[in-house]
């Protein structure tokens, strides 16, 4: 899992994994669970049968819960499902921040044990009463937990609306219509189920593979108006958000043409990128083709998983970074501030094409003013590669 660092300067653009050596003189020490008390173990459900779900590793978020001012983590594993029945009890977990460098696990005491089959989760004060709360997408329901202010919470998706039942990856809050309320996106995948799972593999060898996304078909994603009265209304079709059918793991709201309104980047699965800018009026036009983020070079899907957005060579315009799977290049967007981009990934293209992208944030670890991005792998499974 490398960190880069992004000088502005792109002539002198470097590309340094922290592995086994220092960046401007900043190390990181990984803690043992046995120290910080983060016992949980993540269990993706591997089958024989290789659903295709089994193949995602499940999202984390960090968020003061509590408001102690010290940052909480809540993990996020799978469950029960159409395909997958748990020998055992599995949960998601929260683990408040003790102050000291160890965590405790309050999942039971707060309520917020899941039991779907986990993908991501996203924190945000919906109901702007101080109080951060949570959202957890699954393949399934999804979960909107409001914070009570107690260190509990409550399982509200219903009365609020935002179940979106499916296959969501990924969720962000963001306020698009400036009314001053957090809004909700939720990124769909593909269309899929036991029922409809599809044969990949070869018969004659007995052997079965993980099939690809692009044997499924895409679907719609989400976007939800908070209401301001606990409510959320689906306003996917009316807004454009639905107009584009995807195959989504990854999104980030950002100004990409600083006109006061938040845009949608949308990184897909073996179909092309979707960038929503924000025309105002609860609507969003999608220009990924246009605008040079849709594709690849020569012209062809990628694999994209996560993304994030900032300014990176500090010209006041918001650039975009998607972490793609193995064998393809990683992708930065730079803003050319005429609502298209440049892809420039540069030296840190060429250190990344082995890598299988996956989540990925930019942070300025080292306080420098500059940004720099951490970047979390998956590992590449040859009962996929063997059928590309």
């Amino acid at each position: 899992m490398p960190i880069f660092a992004l000088p502005s300067d792109l002539s002198a653009q470097a590309a340094v994994a922290a592995s086994g050596s220092t960046v401007n003189g900043v190390t990181f020490e990984e803690v043992p669970a046995k120290t910080s008390g983060i016992t949980w173990v993540h269990n993706n459900a591997r089958s024989p049968e290789r659903y295709l779900p089994e193949t995602v590793g499940a999202g984390c978020a960090f968020f003061d819960f509590d408001n102690d001012g010290w940052m909480d983590i809540y993990l996020v594993n799978s469950g029960q499902s159409d395909f997958f029945t748990p020998t055992a009890a599995l949960k998601n977990a929260l683990y408040r921040n003790n102050r000291n460098g160890t965590f405790t696990d309050v999942t039971d005491k707060a309520g917020v044990a899941g039991g779907g089959f986990g993908m991501g989760a996203t924190a945000g004060d919906y109901d702007a009463d101080g109080w951060q709360d949570l959202y957890v997408t699954n393949y399934g329901r999804n979960i909107l937990y409001r914070n009570n202010g107690n260190s509990t919470f409550t399982d509200i998706t219903e009365k609020a609306g935002v179940a979106a039942p499916g296959w969501s990856t990924c969720a962000t809050w963001f306020d698009y219509d400036r009314d001053g309320r957090l809004d909700l996106f939720v990124s769909s995948f593909v269309d899929y189920s036991k029922a409809g799972n599809i044969f990949c593999g070869d018969n004659r060898l007995g052997r079965r593979y993980y099939c690809i996304p692009r044997v499924f078909k895409p679907r719609p994603s989400k976007l939800f108006h908070n209401k301001g009265d606990g409510t959320f209304a689906d306003v996917s079709r009316e807004s454009g958000i639905a107009s584009a059918l995807g195959k989504s793991f990854g999104a980030v709201a950002t100004d990409i043409n600083n006109d006061g309104l938040m845009d949608l980047f949308v990184a897909n699965d073996t179909v092309a990128n979707f960038l929503f800018v924000n025309k105002g009026g609860g609507k969003f036009e999608e220009i990924g083709l246009a605008s040079g983020v849709a594709y690849s070079e020569g012209g062809s899907p990628r694999s994209g998983m996560g993304v994030d957005a900032t300014d990176y060579d500090g010209d006041g315009s918001q650039d975009l970074f998607v972490a793609n799977i193995d064998t393809e290049l990683f992708s930065l967007y730079r803003n050319q501030k005429d609502l298209t981009f440049l892809d420039e990934p540069g030296e840190i293209g060429t250190a990344t094409r082995q890598l299988s992208g996956w989540g990925l944030k930019f942070f300025d670890y080292d306080n420098d003013g500059d940004p720099d991005l951490f970047l979390a792998n998956g590992h590449p499974d040859d009962m996929v590669e063997t059928q590309v």
